[in-house]
């Protein structure tokens, strides 16, 4: 069994005067000015897994009210904005040979953060869009009317298609990585794996053009969502 490191630092609540008091510290900790925006944001997707479920379900309900509390949209934007760039420029770590597919421009931390932006500027009206998970938030923003179809309709088929990738990936590469060749020609076992047709050799090129064309439309919604 491999073991997982987990920096403390990047979890929310992770300070040990919170770990060691229990729920009213942890809604003492949300409610007051030391939760700064990406630890709202990361208890989007937090959810009851284990323990008394009445006390869980109480401090979700209790924890909902805190996050999803109203937000000036143009400062969330720009947490949300400056978040996203100094994640892309620490662990992108895209170059001229390699794209990332998960942290890097227009991958799958685009389509996460901006469905959680989204989640935290309307959750406080439409109740609806207080849900864990990529996928049910991008369901619900667009039955709430927040996202249009055809918005919601890029974002999911991008998501689906990058998870996929990400997870063909991972299987050829024999490793967890998010790192994609451009070079057309290292791609061929990935694109067939993915589903490509390669009787003509084009199968790489082929799976390239559509990670590129996804990401830059991925991108393009991001900023213009965020705006």
């Amino acid at each position: 069994m491999r073991e997982v490191e987990l920096d403390a630092s990047l979890v929310a609540m992770a300070n040990e005067a919170a770990r060691r008091q229990g729920v009213a510290a942890q809604v003492t900790f949300v409610q007051g000015k030391s939760a700064e925006t990406w630890e709202r944001q990361s208890l989007v997707n937090s959810r009851f897994a284990a323990g008394d479920r009445n006390v869980g379900t109480a401090f979700s309900k209790t924890l909902q009210a805190l996050i999803y509390r109203e937000h000036e949209p143009v400062a969330l934007a720009e947490d949300i904005r400056s978040m996203r760039k100094r994640m892309q420029d620490e662990r992108g770590k895209e170059d001229g040979s390699q794209y990332n597919i998960k942290q890097g421009n227009g991958g799958l931390v685009d389509i996460e953060f901006l469905a959680q932006y989204l989640q935290l500027r309307h959750g406080n009206k439409h109740l609806r869009v207080r849900v864990p998970g990529t996928i049910n938030a991008l369901r619900a923003l667009r039955r709430e009317g927040i996202l249009s179809p055809a918005c919601h309709r890029v974002l999911f088929d991008a998501y689906l298609f990058l998870r996929l990738l990400e997870s063909r990936l991972r299987i050829v590469a024999n490793q967890s990585t998010s790192f994609l060749s451009r070079d057309a020609g290292k791609l061929r076992a990935l694109a067939k794996r993915m589903g490509y047709d390669d009787d003509d050799g084009s199968a790489g090129e082929n799976l390239l053009e559509q990670y590129e064309r996804t990401s830059r439309e991925v991108r393009g919604m991001f900023e213009r969502l965020l705006a």
